[in-house]
């Protein structure tokens, strides 16, 4: 069954939702959310189905995030559709935390964004070596949401680097990180999926041990290497020292990676990559309910006080690439005062 571009299907004790909206990477709609939503409160009071498969019919990515262009326009209409839809996010990510039935997660391509935190909520990902992993919420003017003020948090110096910059993992770093729990090559995927729908025993368990047969070492991390250096660098309580730390680096062999990290951060929204920053220092001492209520504040005010409209503008509809930030939001920074009290 396809509807809301979500292809459903059902396989002997496994539930498939595969994302089949291929044209736009699989951007999550409102419509893709809520059907997420509806067909897990389906599953779970059947008692054949004993787990869930989530997946992509994309061969380029997961999922490439929340369909941004959808909440600019909505914004720009005079309509408050984007609260609504960050609403049914979150209650989608709490219900797939919460699923009493294993949810597996097939990640085989890009994972940004909302996708990067639906992948997180699952309770078993997979992920093949073309795989790229990112929070690139800040070049937009945005910030890390859908939970990553607690999954980053996690990581600490790391957390703020991908937090901050928006740059790209590849597998290997993400499992370096524990970002994901196994590694399996994309030519082997095909036949996971066919053990796992022919599966008579589907408890957690019994699909880590499945899954177990087909995992391989991945290419060594190249972010384990650079790992030091972004602690060094990334350490800091303010933007404006780790930008100059980064500038100021004096070491010949590590002088060219921290100039690119810095141009990357100088093209980034100041009010995105400082609250950003702020996010992940709070995090590391929150829950993760408090994370993402935190979150939820945010994202309702910030398309009127966030950069978030010029970003969208700039590089995704008149694609000028010339995104004229604000320097600072009063409303923002007072928000953000209260929230670190």
């Amino acid at each position: 069954m396809s509807t809301n571009n979500l292809m459903i299907e059902e396989h002997g004790h496994l539930g498939q939702i595969s994302l089949d909206r291929v044209a736009s990477l699989n951007a999550l709609s409102l419509e893709m959310i809520q059907g997420i939503q509806q067909q897990l409160a389906l599953w779970a009071d059947q008692t054949n189905i004993h787990a869930v498969l989530i997946r992509s019919n994309s061969p380029k990515a997961f999922c490439a995030g929340g369909d941004i262009r959808y909440l600019y326009d909505s914004y720009m209409n005079g309509k408050e559709d984007h609260q609504a839809y960050f609403q049914a996010e979150y209650e989608m990510l709490n219900s797939i935390r919460a699923y009493e039935k294993p949810i597996i997660v097939i990640l085989d391509g890009y994972v940004l964004g909302g996708g990067f935190g639906l992948a997180q909520a699952c309770h078993v990902l997979v992920s093949s070596e073309k795989s790229r992993f990112a929070m690139p919420e800040t070049a937009i003017g945005f910030f890390p949401d859908v939970a990553a003020t607690h999954f980053l948090s996690r990581l600490d110096d790391i957390g703020v680097y991908m937090a901050t910059t928006g740059d790209q993992i590849s597998a290997s770093d993400a499992l370096y990180l524990d970002l994901i729990d196994y590694h399996v090559p994309s030519e082997q995927l095909v036949q996971l999926e066919e053990e796992l729908k022919n599966s008579k025993q589907l408890s957690k368990e019994n699909i880590e041990q499945l899954i177990a047969k087909y995992i391989t070492r991945p290419a060594e991390s190249e972010l384990s290497q650079n790992a030091d250096l972004i602690r060094k660098h990334f350490g800091f309580e303010s933007i404006d020292a780790i930008e100059n730390s980064l500038e100021n680096e004096q070491h010949n062999d590590a002088q060219p990676w921290a100039l690119k990290i810095r141009n990357t951060l100088e093209q980034r929204s100041p009010i995105a990559k400082r609250i950003s920053l702020q996010l992940q220092h709070l995090g590391r001492g929150l829950s993760l309910t408090q994370c993402m209520q935190i979150e939820r504040h945010l994202q309702d005010v910030w398309f009127q006080h966030g950069d978030i409209v010029e970003g969208v503008r700039a590089l995704i509809v008149d694609k000028d690439k010339q995104p004229k930030w604000q320097q600072s939001s009063p409303t923002l920074d007072k928000i953000m005062e209260e929230i670190s009290i």
